[in-house]
């Protein structure tokens, strides 16, 4: 019987260690658990532009194994139209047209930015002339 009782103390005790530790590992790192913004790339760079550049070469890649994702050339399109490569903004969006032909608001965005490109290569160089006394 003192055998028993000896196995019986030892699997309580080894229990309630192992439950213990186990306890407190789970514990400690839901208390330290950092944001999962600290590990992005992307957000560590304080300029937003740089984010952008960032955001559109993870579309690039992301188009380069998924040419028709929908999903990143709308954003790639984005990205490049607010940062005025409006140039560049037409590469998927004329995919987007290519992949939606029946759809009118692709080909309006289209001939919009086309209009602008226009009016940036047709706008007189500013010239520094002045008169001179």
């Amino acid at each position: 019987m003192n055998k028993k009782y000896l196995q019986r103390i030892l699997v309580v005790v080894f229990g309630l260690a192992f439950v213990g530790s186990t306890g407190a590992v789970i514990i400690g790192s839901l208390l330290r658990r950092e944001p999962a913004v600290a590990n992005n790339p992307i957000a560590e760079t304080a300029d937003p532009l740089e984010q952008l550049q960032a955001q559109a070469r993870g579309y690039e890649k992301v188009l380069a194994r998924e040419p028709n994702n929908l999903n990143a050339l709308i954003a790639l399109f984005s990205i490049r139209r607010e940062t005025g490569d409006l140039q560049g903004a037409l590469i998927p969006l004329d995919k987007l047209i290519e992949m939606f032909p029946e759809d009118p608001r692709f080909v309006a965005v289209r001939q919009e930015i086309q209009q602008e490109l226009e009016s940036i290569s047709t706008e007189p160089e500013e010239t520094n002339s002045e008169p001179e006394n």
